[in-house]
C-alpha cells in the first residue's frame, strides 16, 4: 500500500512539476473602437461588437503555446470596407502579454511576469518609501550611524533600483562602508544591469574589482535566475529578419506596414541592427512614417554609432535635426549597461592569454569593437593596460571611448597615456567626439582608415583617377568626414569644375555642416563660391537658412585698415560694437579675434567676444577667443554666455 501510494505521489508531483515548466501565459486583446470587426489568433476568430468610438471588447486567451502567434484585424476603413491587417506577437514563458488595438487600429503590447508559487513580482520601493529612507539615514549625523541603520534596512524585504541604493549609499562618506552596503544590498536591487551606477562610488579600483567579483559570484550561484533574468541584446536572425521583411512588405496598404512595424520596434525584447532597420523603414514612404519609426526603433538598435543609415532616410532637415535631438535625450535618460563582471573576466581572460603584444591589441579591439559591447572606464583601463605600446594604448582608448556607459570617468585612460602629446591627442579626440561626433550623424572616418585614403589620391598621378577615387568615397552611405578632411581631398583634385562637384557631392557625408563655408575659398570664381553656398542652403532648408560666409581677404584688410585709423577715447570700440552688431558681417574666429585685440581693456574685449559669437562661421573653433582674455572670471563668464547663447547650423 505505501509503495502504491508513493508511486502516485511521485506520478502526481511529476505531473505537478510538468505542468509548473510547460505553463502557458495568458493572452488579454483589449480591443477598442466600431471600426474593428473582427480579430483572428492562429486562424481563431473573434468577433467584436462595440457599437462606439469608445467602447472596448476584452478578449481572453488562455490556450496559446509559448511561441510566435499571427494576429489578424478585420477593420472597416473609411469608405466602410473591409481590410485585414496582419501582424503577430510573441508569448514568451513566464509572462502574460496583454495587447491594445486602438479605434486606429495601431497595435501595441505590454509584458507582465506570472507570479510563481504564491510570491509578488519583485518591484522597487515606492518613491514615497524611498524618501522616508533617505531622509531618516540623512538624519544621522555620522558614516557609521547611517551605515548602521541602512543596514537595518538593507536587511528587510525592501527591493530598490540601482539608483535609489546609489543615493542612499552615498551618504555614506568612508570608502569601506560603502563598499559594505554595496555588497549587502545587491541581492534586493531589481534592475541589476544598471548595478555599475553603485559601483561607480567606490573610488579604490580594489574595492570595485572586489565588489564586481563578489556580484558575478552571487549571479553564478543564484538560483532564482527567472525573477532576476534579462533578456540578451542580440540581434534577431537572417532567418526572422527576413520573415518580418516579407510580411511587412506584402502588406499593401502603408498604414499596415507602419502599424506592423510600431508594433515590432515596440517590443522591447526585438533587438536589431542599424542596417535591419533601415531596410524596413524604407518599406514606407511617407516622410512622417520613417520619423516616427526611426525614434521608434532606436530603443532596440545594437550599433548605435551606425545609424546614421536610418538618419539618411529622412530627407526633411527639421526632421533630421529632430531626430537628432531626440537620439541625444535618449542617450542621456537611457543609460546603457556595461557587461556583467563574469562576462568582463571572460574578456580580459582571452586577451591576457595572448603571448604578444599584437595579439592582445587586436583582442582587445575585437572587444571594443562588437556590436553590444559596453564598459565601464575601469573595465576599459584594465584591458587596455595589458599592451604596453603608446600607440595602441591611445588608439584603444579612442575606441573605448565610444562604448564607455560611465563617459565622465574618462579621464582613468588618459592615466595610461604617458606622454603629454599622446594624452593631447586623446584628450581632442574626446572634445570632438562629444562636439561633432556622438550626434547620430555618422562616425567620422578613423585616422588609420582615412590616412589610406588620402595616401591613395596623393599617390595617383592620373587627374581622372584621384577625381574618382575621392567621387567614390563620398558617394559611399557608410563614408563620414570633417570639413577639414574634406578639404584636404579636395586639395588634392584639379579643376575648379571638378573639385566644386566634388564639394557639393561631400555635403551628405559631412558631419560638422555648420563649418562647411570653410571649402568656399578654395574656389578662386566668386559664382561658383555663391553657388555653393546656395547649395548648401538649398539642402538644408529649402534655400531658408542664411549661410554664415566669412568676410573675404579684400574686405577684411580693408575693415581692419580703416579701424587702426580710428582714435578717440573709445572710439575703437564704438566701431567694433557697431561691426559685429551688424548682421551681415561674417568673420572666422582667427579674423574675429584679431578685431578683438584691438582694444585692450579686459571688459572691453569680453564684450566684443560675446557680441562676435553669432557672427562666427566656425564657432567649433570659438574656443580660441578665450586667449584674448587674461582674467580666469573673464574667461568663466564667456564660457557660460556661450553655454546659453550657443547654436547650431543645419
Amino acid at each position: 500500500m505505501k509503495v502504491l501510494f508513493s508511486a502516485v505521489a511521485i506520478l502526481l508531483l511529476s505531473n505537478l512539476a510538468f505542468s509548473q515548466v510547460q505553463s502557458k501565459g495568458t493572452v488579454t486583446i483589449n480591443v477598442t473602437g466600431n471600426r474593428n470587426k473582427q480579430i483572428r489568433v492562429d486562424n481563431q476568430t473573434y468577433t467584436i461588437n462595440n457599437t462606439s468610438l469608445n467602447q472596448k471588447q476584452q478578449v481572453v486567451i488562455t490556450t496559446l503555446e509559448n511561441a510566435q502567434h499571427p494576429l489578424e484585424i478585420v477593420r472597416l476603413n473609411n469608405n466602410n470596407r473591409t481590410a485585414t491587417t496582419k501582424t503577430s506577437f510573441t508569448l514568451r514563458e513566464g509572462y502574460d502579454l496583454t495587447i491594445a488595438i486602438n479605434q486606429n487600429g495601431s497595435v501595441s503590447s505590454t509584458e507582465n511576469r506570472i507570479v510563481k508559487n504564491g510570491t509578488a513580482t519583485k518591484k522597487p520601493v515606492t518613491t514615497a518609501v524611498y524618501n522616508k529612507v533617505y531622509a531618516a539615514t540623512k538624519a544621522k549625523t555620522t558614516s557609521a550611524s547611517r551605515t548602521s541603520y541602512l543596514e537595518t534596512e538593507f536587511a528587510t524585504n525592501k527591493m530598490y533600483t540601482s539608483s535609489q541604493a546609489s543615493k542612499l549609499i552615498q551618504l555614506v562618506n568612508t570608502e569601506s562602508l560603502r563598499l559594505k552596503l554595496a555588497k549587502q544590498v545587491y541581492t534586493h536591487i531589481t534592475d541589476k544591469q544598471n548595478f555599475s551606477i553603485v559601483v561607480s562610488l567606490l573610488n579604490s579600483t580594489s574595492h570595485r574589482t572586489e565588489l564586481n567579483n563578489y556580484t558575478a559570484l552571487l549571479d553564478d550561484e543564484s538560483e532564482d535566475g527567472d525573477d532576476d533574468e534579462v533578456v540578451g541584446i542580440v540581434p534577431i536572425t537572417n532567418e526572422r529578419f527576413k520573415t518580418i521583411y516579407n510580411e511587412v512588405g506584402a502588406e499593401n496598404i502603408i498604414n499596415d506596414r507602419n502599424y506592423y512595424l510600431i508594433n515590432f520596434f515596440g517590443k522591447d525584447y526585438n533587438y536589431y541592427t542599424s542596417a535591419q532597420v533601415s531596410q524596413l523603414i524604407q518599406l514606407t514612404t511617407l516622410e512622417t512614417e520613417r520619423f516616427n519609426l526611426a525614434k521608434s526603433a532606436y530603443r532596440g538598435v545594437i550599433d548605435r554609432e551606425n545609424y546614421s543609415q536610418v538618419y539618411q532616410l529622412l530627407r526633411n532637415s527639421s526632421n533630421r535635426a529632430d531626430l537628432l535631438a531626440y537620439i541625444n535625450s535618449y542617450n542621456n535618460t537611457n543609460v546603457r549597461t556595461a557587461m556583467t563582471a563574469a562576462e568582463f573576466n571572460k574578456i580580459y581572460q582571452a586577451a591576457s592569454y595572448q603571448n604578444s603584444t599584437n595579439g592582445r591589441y587586436n583582442s582587445i579591439n575585437t572587444a571594443l569593437t562588437t556590436a553590444g559591447n559596453y564598459f565601464t572606464a575601469l573595465q576599459a583601463k584594465q584591458l587596455i593596460q595589458l599592451v604596453n605600446s603608446e600607440s595602441y594604448r591611445l588608439t584603444l582608448s579612442k575606441s573605448a571611448y565610444k562604448v564607455l556607459v560611465d563617459r565622465a570617468n574618462y579621464t582613468l585612460l588618459n592615466d595610461l597615456l604617458n606622454s603629454t602629446a599622446s594624452k593631447n591627442d586623446f584628450n581632442n579626440y574626446v572634445s570632438t567626439f562629444d562636439n561633432i561626433y556622438d550626434t547620430g550623424a555618422g562616425i567620422v572616418m578613423s585616422d588609420v582608415e582615412y590616412n589610406k585614403l588620402l595616401k591613395s589620391v596623393s599617390d595617383s598621378w592620373s587627374p581622372t583617377t584621384r577625381f574618382r577615387i575621392v567621387s567614390e568615397a563620398f558617394q559611399s552611405g557608410t563614408n563620414f568626414f570633417t570639413v577639414y578632411q574634406v578639404r584636404q581631398l579636395l586639395l588634392l583634385v584639379n579643376g575648379e569644375n571638378d573639385k566644386f562637384n566634388m564639394a557639393k557631392s561631400s555635403y551628405d557625408n559631412i558631419v560638422d555642416r555648420n563649418n562647411f563655408s570653410q571649402l568656399y575659398d578654395l574656389f578662386p570664381t566668386a559664382a561658383n563660391r555663391d553657388a555653393l553656398a546656395k547649395f548648401a542652403a538649398e539642402m538644408d532648408n529649402g534655400g531658408a537658412v542664411i549661410v554664415k560666409t566669412p568676410m573675404s581677404d579684400n574686405d577684411y584688410n580693408s575693415l581692419v585698415r580703416n579701424l587702426q585709423f580710428t582714435f578717440g577715447i573709445g572710439a575703437k570700440m564704438s566701431a567694433l560694437t557697431k561691426i559685429f552688431n551688424e548682421e551681415a558681417n561674417y568673420f572666422t574666429v582667427e579674423q574675429a579675434k584679431r578685431l578683438i585685440e584691438m582694444v585692450s581693456a579686459e571688459s572691453n574685449r569680453l564684450e566684443l567676444a560675446k557680441l562676435s559669437y553669432n557672427n562666427i562661421t566656425d564657432p567649433l573653433n570659438f574656443t580660441q577667443v578665450y586667449e584674448v582674455l587674461d582674467s580666469q572670471s573673464s574667461k568663466d563668464e564667456l564660457a557660460d554666455y556661450i553655454s546659453k547663447n550657443s547654436y547650431t547650423t543645419n
